[in-house]
């Protein structure tokens, strides 16, 4: 009785430490350091996430559904606290929409041979039932990615000297801009903006912003517009 009463004592041990040891590798995304918080409103928070060759995030917890925009390359792993594993081969400007209706608590593994490189944008607001208005689309030449209840994700390509047609952004979003770029923004009045966007940067957008974007860089202007439903 009493060698049963120690194997049980000792399990009881185990058990104990390794939940602990759990619960002390898991943090809360924003402390995760290789997630670095860029931007952050009522309504999304936004993360440069860098991953260097051969390294390992902290175990982590998402609590929002998010959308995830790869400016890399890159050969991940995605495991789970519970061990579960899954590879994934990560294409530069790929866009994927993440719901997620319970916890999630996870790690990412670089295991190729290029540094991975994700903007994670988390959506903050709470899903509410799917609005009956329609969403006009911002312009020919955005093409959709990615349409559900929650957001619509859009890409955009501009050759060098080309221009989008003049388009109000009618719902609150995020620009993602994928290659380091020279462009224009012309207002209704003709005002223009020159900027120099570099690769993973963000732009905000308010609803009803209206303008025309001019590629004069000698690069291609991509970028991937994400339109908040919610």
């Amino acid at each position: 009785m009493k060698r049963e009463f120690q194997i049980v004592a000792v399990a009881c041990f185990l058990l104990g430490f390794i939940v602990s040891g759990f619960a002390q590798e898991s943090v809360p995304i924003e402390k995760e350091p290789m997630h670095r918080i860029k931007f952050e409103n009522e309504f999304v928070r936004l993360f440069d996430v860098l991953v260097p060759i051969g390294d390992t995030t902290k175990y982590h917890l998402h609590l929002f559904d998010g959308i995830s925009v790869r400016v890399s390359d890159a050969q991940i792993i995605d495991e789970e606290i519970s061990g579960e594993k899954k590879p994934f081969d990560i294409r530069y400007g790929m866009a994927t929409f993440g719901a997620r209706p319970s916890p999630l608590t996870h790690r990412v593994i670089n295991s190729g041979k290029s540094d991975f490189r994700n903007i994670f944008i988390e959506l903050l607001k709470d899903k509410t039932a799917p609005s009956s208005k329609p969403f006009p689309i911002l312009s020919d030449g955005h093409l959709i990615l990615i349409d559900n209840d929650r957001v619509r994700v859009n890409r955009l390509v501009l050759k060098p000297g080309e221009s989008s047609k003049m388009h109000t952004h009618p719902m609150h979003g995020l620009g993602i801009i994928l290659y380091d770029s020279r462009i224009e923004l012309i207002a209704p009045d003709g005002t223009i903006r020159n900027l120099e966007p570099k690769a993973g940067d963000h732009a905000w957008q308010n609803a009803g912003t209206t303008h025309v974007i001019k590629n004069v860089g000698s690069n291609v202007f991509e970028a991937i517009d994400i339109e908040l439903k919610q």
